[in-house]
């Protein structure tokens, strides 16, 4: 029986094979020169109307076909791509797109092979455009990523990476493939991410805003007269950029670079859209500019490597311009600031009356979400914040799902009125409060049993709808289970310097949101109690990320 079968597979294969390579080869032009379609020459045409041999109506065919091949040859593949916009992911499709099992990101395609070349038919990279639009909540699970490439000598030339989930895809050859973007919240919407080495980019566009990651993680990646539009956490870190072009829309377009070689610009333009001060790494790296062109919006911008660059970092900067004046931002030599590390508090799991429980709690509204609690170690810090919260001390998050609360000396005591001000430095400074729309939030309540879970507070949380905002609603808690008892809305104010005043009596419940450094803005909810109850406890619930996404908790007074 096995042998019938390998004859019978051997016999369809034989049967096959002349098929495919009876088929007419494509005549295409490049560079002035014909060329004809063969295993190692693919062509990419959406238009085609009949089938040649080696000829693809998308760009994630050729890569599958250049996969198989490059198992069994040694030799180069070359992907030829003709003028249209290519879909790695289809964005008519509704369906969230969630990271397979194992992982934390999810991908539109996922390629394994080396020595594959892509090229752009078109005048211009503009002409080809290789596209998503799908990001962290929009649309996926996870921060969504075009392309993941395992393997080495990978290179690109003449085209258009995009991932249009927070930008509008404009394709000025025909106006039919525009499309307009998912949300104006901008979230972590990525392009690729490599495992491998020797990438190499010419005379490409690399279009997204948070996180842009234009072929990262490759230990020797070159770009040679590329563009790149990018928010923060954006490049990367082991690039050579060679006469590329920068639109640059926040502070900070690196986490951090390679330790080794670090990032290297030359001959480079650079168009901060930051007013204040352009930062290079949001963490300390090496990076060295050599002839490069800084414009700004902002007539009064500084520009430095970074707020604790590390002397350690070999940061050199020569021959460079800020607005047509020379710049010259000096290697860091002093010593960095002392950072003490966090003054852990220890975990309280009991309840006290008269005293606090600090411990790490998972509620219910989070169990979507693949965290856990861990009473093992502290949840709670006393530490100075970061970024929007650098100078900052308090009371800081140190795992996920940190929580206080405080148990009333006479439990059995009825509360009437009660009234609780917190001041707040959340770490994210423009205001989003938590690193993504994840179940992300800070909840501060009062009229609360801490045995029961049951009370009034106010909820802080990030969305999908806002990137420099949050949402708020009063919320009652029942055995832990959150109901909103007002309509959200938007909040300019939680970021440094925000306080919140709630004020219960027996009926109705308030909340004043203020910031010292915006006096002219507040903001006041207000709601009745569905259930109006006489605790006298306090609850404060944090299920946010920690560090440059945790809250310095300044102040509680409880009244």
């Amino acid at each position: 029986m096995k042998h019938t079968i390998t004859m019978i597979f051997r016999t369809v294969l034989m049967l096959t094979l002349p098929v495919v390579s009876a088929l007419a080869q494509t005549s295409f032009e490049y560079k002035g020169k014909m060329m004809r379609t063969d295993a190692r020459h693919l062509l990419v045409n959406d238009i085609r109307t009949k089938e040649k041999a080696y000829t693809f109506r998308t760009v994630n065919e050729a890569l599958r076909y250049a996969e198989h091949h490059a198992r069994k040859d040694t030799l180069w593949t070359n992907i030829y791509i003709m003028p249209s916009v290519y879909w790695i992911d289809n964005p008519d499709d509704e369906e969230i797109r969630r990271p397979e099992a194992g992982e934390k990101t999810p991908f539109a395609m996922k390629v394994s092979l080396n020595r594959v070349r892509m090229t752009g038919l078109g005048e211009k990279p503009e002409d080809v455009v290789l596209a998503v639009n799908r990001g962290q909540t929009q649309g996926a699970d996870g921060n969504f990523t075009m392309f993941h490439f395992t393997g080495s000598h990978i290179e690109a030339e003449n085209m258009t990476f995009g991932n249009y989930c927070n930008v509008d895809l404009i394709y000025n050859r025909d106006a039919r493939k525009n499309r307009k973007r998912r949300k104006e919240a901008i979230v972590q919407a990525q392009l690729a991410i490599c495992n491998g080495d020797y990438y190499s980019l010419r005379n490409c566009r690399f279009i997204s805003r948070l996180n842009l990651c234009p072929f990262v993680g490759a230990r020797h990646t070159v770009f040679e007269g590329c563009y790149f539009e990018c928010t923060d956490d954006a490049l990367c870190g082991t690039g050579v950029y060679n006469r590329c072009r920068f639109t640059l829309f926040s502070s900070k377009p690196f986490y951090t670079t390679d330790r080794n070689g670090g990032a290297v610009f030359t001959d480079c333009d650079l168009h901060s859209k930051t007013r204040g001060t352009q930062y290079l790494t949001k963490v300390s790296g090496p990076v060295t500019m050599t002839g490069c062109r800084w414009t700004s919006d902002d007539p009064d911008l500084k520009i430095e490597w970074n707020k604790r660059p590390n002397p350690e970092h070999r940061c050199v900067m020569t021959g460079c311009t800020l607005n047509g004046k020379p710049l010259n931002v000096p290697q860091p030599t002093e010593q960095l600031p002392t950072v003490l590390p966090p003054f852990a508090i220890q975990v309280q799991t009991e309840i006290v009356p008269g005293g606090w429980t600090m411990d790490c709690h998972k509620p219910k509204d989070t169990m979507l979400y693949d965290w856990q609690a861990d009473n093992s170690r502290p949840a709670w810090g006393y530490a100075e914040g970061v970024d929007g919260a650098e100078g900052s001390w308090g009371m800081v998050q140190l795992q996920r799902g940190a929580r206080m609360m405080y148990t009333p000396k006479d439990e059995r005591k009825a509360v009437g009125r009660q009234t609780c001000r917190v001041t707040l430095d959340p770490c994210k400074g423009p205001g989003q409060g938590f690193g993504s729309a994840t179940g992300q939030y800070l909840d501060i309540c009062i009229k609360f049993c801490t045995r029961t879970l049951t009370g009034y507070g106010i909820r802080f949380i990030r969305t999908p709808d806002y990137d420099h905002a949050v949402e708020v609603a009063l919320v009652e808690y029942n055995g832990g289970t959150v109901t909103p008892i007002c309509s959200p809305q938007r909040c300019d104010l939680f970021k440094r310097g925000c306080a919140v005043t709630l004020t219960a009596d027996s009926v109705s419940l308030s909340a004043d949101i203020s910031n010292s450094n915006y006096p002219e803005t507040s903001q006041r909810l207000e709601a009745g109690m569905p259930h109006p109850n006489t605790y006298g406890g306090f609850h404060l619930q944090h299920t946010g990320s920690t560090g440059a996404s945790a809250t310095v908790v300044k102040e509680i007074l409880l009244k």
